[in-house]
């Protein structure tokens, strides 16, 4: 009998009163599991369990690259306090890739469904002849590279192994609102608008496929009310047009842009990354760039229009209602 036997066998005797060991016992139990935490948002605080509603987790051999394992769920099972993913694998070292709440929707599918490589776990937005009108499904990412998991006959432990994995949000909101300072009325049928990005493949390592670009469209385009005179009407003072759109990133480059439909001008035609970032700079300067737009989901933008339906340049861009100059094309 080896000593690493001995020494199991030591611990399953001062163990037998829990139960958790049997007569038969002769060596250390290899137990793995995996913990998923989101808590890359803006309060800093573990949201898995009531934002993330179905996860995709795949498990592969760290030198091959292959998948060993693979495991999809979704529902009530996710929203338990202590959820943990158990993980039937030998000891070794493994990539783990977990894709969450894809199965929430269809807005999102892999690129390959037939792949069993790491490096072709690419998801792809299902967008229709280049455009998404639809209220993105969330999704969210998470690599954990080289983690290793270690026999328990090696170091004489029964101990259960946890391996812990962080999620990034990869879907965001963005409401663009158009507002007119001199009270004419707002029409939802006067302007259109659209986001063009090229990202709408994620990779495996959440970086973004710049091959694949995407038109996004408002899924809901609706005037906003306010109260005035004396005695009080209700004016269509603005507009609100949602938008729900893929990952952003640092060096993303995608175009914000706004028509005047009666003479199809483009009155508006912006950096979006770019603009998003200026709120980041001045409240979140402790942030990476990058960090900033993963941990902020939920933006809003607004642009002053003059009489004639034309963007006052001059004027301020409200980015989360703070007032800052926009950055622009240099064509503007």
């Amino acid at each position: 009998m080896t000593r690493k036997h001995l020494i199991c066998i030591s611990l399953a005797a001062a163990l037998l009163t829990t139960g958790c060991v049997t007569e038969d016992f002769t060596e250390c139990p290899n137990e793995y599991e995996l913990r998923i935490v989101f808590d890359r948002n803006m309060l800093y605080a573990d949201a898995f369990a009531s934002q993330v509603k179905s996860v995709d987790i795949k498990v592969f051999d760290s030198a091959t690259g292959r998948q060993v394992f693979s495991h999809a769920e979704a529902g009530d099972a996710l929203a338990a306090e202590g959820y943990r993913v158990a993980l039937p694998v030998p000891p070794g070292s493994y990539d783990i890739l977990c894709w969450g709440s894809m199965a929430e929707g269809n807005s999102f599918g892999y690129a390959d469904p037939a792949a069993d490589i790491l490096e072709h776990q690419n998801v792809i937005l299902r967008a229709d002849g280049g455009e998404s009108r639809s209220r993105l499904n969330n999704l969210y990412h998470g690599l954990l590279r080289g983690h290793r998991f270690i026999d328990n006959n090696d170091i004489g432990s029964t101990d259960r192994q946890t391996a812990t994995i962080y999620l990034t949000k990869d879907t965001n909101r963005i409401n663009v609102l158009l507002h007119n300072l001199d009270g004419t009325e707002m029409d939802e049928s006067n302007f259109t608008f659209s986001i063009t990005s090229a990202n709408a493949e994620i990779g495996y390592d959440n970086s973004i496929d710049s091959r694949r670009e995407v038109t996004y469209r408002p899924w809901h385009v609706s005037p906003v009310t306010a109260e005035t005179g004396s005695p009080a009407t209700s004016v269509k003072a603005a507009l609100s047009a949602e938008f729900s759109t893929g990952r952003l990133t640092e060096k993303g480059d995608s175009r914000l842009e706004i028509h005047r439909v009666s003479d199809g001008e483009r009155i508006i035609s912006v950096p979006l990354e770019r603009n998003l970032l200026l709120y980041k700079g001045e409240f979140h300067s402790s942030m990476t760039d990058q960090e900033y737009l993963d941990r902020q989901d939920d933006y809003s933008i607004t642009f002053i229009l003059d009489r004639n339906n034309n963007w006052d340049k001059a004027a301020m861009i409200y980015i989360n209602n703070w007032a800052t100059p926009p950055v622009q094309y240099q064509e503007w």
